[in-house]
């Protein structure tokens, strides 16, 4: 399947949508953006499209915030996340993930040095969750657009990602 786009956000399309999305998006190995936000999948829904998007090693944008994933969701979407280093965009935000779930993002991110945009607003991640994450950050020197918004980082998770941003020579 050729398919390179697809967007279907804000329908409502909860757990069992995502699962009957599996199969027909693991065939999209072509597929360069994916936009399944404010959609109510779950941490189930999420588990699923894994490994869809296990196959898409070419994706540059990915949005699933406001879907509720949780750290379960989170630590499922790292694995297939580790391939996908062309990956330019990735929104998570509002899907409370909390510290677990960064932590299991963390190692993924590391991969993707291209990155401009990262949305992880709204998740809970705390001290511990931007500690995680400071070491990949640390990587993505082209960042552009960063969303750490509403973590309950603190200021010892300020000091954690402080050094990452000074390498951000993009950030705008």
């Amino acid at each position: 399947v050729n398919m390179t786009e697809l967007n279907l956000i804000d329908n409502g399309i909860g757990p069992e949508g995502a699962i009957a999305l599996v199969e027909a998006l693991g065939k999209m190995v072509n597929m360069a953006v994916l936009v399944l936000g404010e959609n109510a999948i779950g941490p189930e829904g999420a588990v699923a499209l894994a490994w869809a998007l296990g196959h898409m090693v070419d994706m540059t944008e990915l949005y699933l915030g406001e879907n509720g994933i949780g750290p379960k969701g989170a630590g499922a979407l790292a694995g297939a996340l580790v391939n996908m280093v062309k990956m330019t965009e990735l929104c998570l935000g509002d899907n409370n993930i909390g510290p677990e779930g960064a932590g299991a993002l963390a190692g993924a991110l590391g991969n993707m040095v291209n990155m401009t945009k990262l949305d992880l607003d709204g998740n809970a991640i705390g001290l511990e969750g931007a500690g995680a994450l400071a070491g990949a950050l640390d990587k993505m020197v082209y960042m552009t657009d960063l969303g750490l918004g509403g973590n309950f980082i603190g200021p010892k998770g300020a000091s954690a990602l402080a050094r990452a941003l000074g390498n951000m020579v993009d950030m705008t």
